[in-house]
């Protein structure tokens, strides 16, 4: 059960930097909405890579970084979690 907590602290940390910092907060950014469809570019990307490395200490590397791993913030947190799991 602490490991279900885990993930969904990691996922409101990811989502809150998601609509603060990337979206404008009024754009209704949730855990499954598609960022790519949203608007998510390469820069907005790299600013999420920074954030998950100084938040988490925790490089993402670049063979996990694909669409499919980034298109979400549910994604990016499960990603985040299964690293550091890892670690």
């Amino acid at each position: 059960m602490e490991e279900h907590g885990f993930l969904e602290q990691i996922q409101e940390s990811v989502l809150g930097f998601v609509r603060n910092e990337i979206f404008d907060p009024s754009a209704g950014i949730e855990t499954d909405t598609h960022l790519i469809e949203a608007g998510l570019d390469s820069f907005s990307l790299l600013k999420i890579l920074v954030f998950v490395e100084k938040t988490f200490d925790l490089r993402i590397p670049e063979s996990e970084i694909s669409e499919e791993r980034m298109c979400s913030v549910g994604n990016i947190s499960a990603l985040i979690h299964e690293l550091l799991e890892k670690k």
